[in-house]
């Protein structure tokens, strides 16, 4: 019998995206991001505004209006009309992760700056994540107008405040990894010279890539993170390396959580090896070495679930 080349089925494909398990573990993710202890050293180690600030006293210029996953990206207005959540396919409802306004060192109580916290698991997706990261940063001033600017016989543009989106990234290539990128507005000059003090740097997107093992990277910030993330230390361990390590007071949430995600990851990749299992008894049953009823017992699905993804397989296979 000739080799044959199969594909994967989008059933397949997408269990591992859609499975319960992940919304838990991003949930535990944006979660943990939010904590305050972890907040104030992504805002340490990206936001210029905060360089050499004490943690203690960034946690303090959060502001008490945080939210996780729950303001929408798309106007609220254009949400009522369409009564449903907005989504972006493979991805379901668009909100941004984390939300949030802080105030300066040394100056007035008024809020000084927006600021949006992604927690980005896939790195390559289909369209340009520092591009999407740009939109963000749009909608963030866009979406300012009438509540801290307004136009029009009383314009007031200079009210607009500077935002900020953070996309915290995992899983990325290893040309990327262990980095932190910032993309701005820069002032450019063509021609002459133009020397007015003007504002322009209003949106600043960053970039923070992780690396898959934290032992190999000498910045702290990115050592912390790659410790919460990463699936190869167990929940004793992460917690022995933020504390010792980063300096890490762990109270009961983060110590609750980090023990979630461990348990989480383990699922995860279990549900990984059925997925592969699965697809080797589909090219088994194919080439008639195995028949359903061998591959029955070799599957963690029940046989109704098996002949649809079998047959799924099959179409998309024809295709190929």
């Amino acid at each position: 019998m000739k080799n044959k080349k199969y594909s994967t089925p989008n059933h397949l494909a997408n269990s591992l995206d859609n499975s319960s398990q992940n919304a838990q573990y991003d949930k535990h993710a944006k979660e943990i991001l939010a904590n305050k202890q972890v907040l104030s050293r992504i805002l340490s180690a990206t936001v210029a505004e905060y360089k050499d600030v004490p943690l203690d006293v960034i946690s303090s210029l959060i502001g008490d209006d945080l939210e996780i996953g729950k303001h929408y990206l798309e106007p609220l207005a254009k949400v009522r009309e369409l009564n449903t959540e907005s989504t972006i396919p493979g991805e379901g409802r668009v909100t941004y992760d984390i939300k949030f306004s802080a105030k300066l060192p040394n100056k007035n109580d008024t809020i000084s700056l927006i600021i949006n916290v992604e927690a980005q698991r896939k790195f390559n997706t289909p369209y340009d994540i520092v591009t999407r990261a740009v939109f963000y940063t749009c909608r963030m001033i866009s979406e300012q107008l009438e509540t801290e600017f307004s136009i029009g016989k009383n314009h007031s543009y200079d009210d607009i405040k500077k935002v900020y989106s953070i996309w915290i990234c995992m899983n990325t290539p290893e040309d990327i990894a262990n980095s932190i990128t910032e993309f701005k507005m820069t002032k450019n000059s063509i021609y002459g010279t133009f020397n007015r003090e003007v504002r322009y740097d209003l949106q600043s997107v960053i970039i923070v890539c992780l690396g898959k093992n934290p032992l190999q990277t000498d910045n702290d910030f990115l050592g912390a993170l790659e410790t919460i993330f990463t699936e190869d230390f167990d929940s004793a361990t992460k917690k022995k390396r933020l504390k010792e390590n980063f300096n890490f007071e762990l109270d009961n949430e983060i110590d609750g959580r980090l023990m979630d995600m461990c348990n989480l990851s383990q699922g995860i990749r279990e549900e990984g090896i059925d997925i592969g299992v699965n697809q080797t008894l589909f090219m088994l049953v194919d080439e008639k070495t195995y028949t359903l009823e061998q591959a029955y017992q070799k599957t963690s699905l029940s046989p109704e679930e098996f002949n649809k993804a079998y047959a799924e397989w099959l179409e998309n296979n024809k295709q190929s």
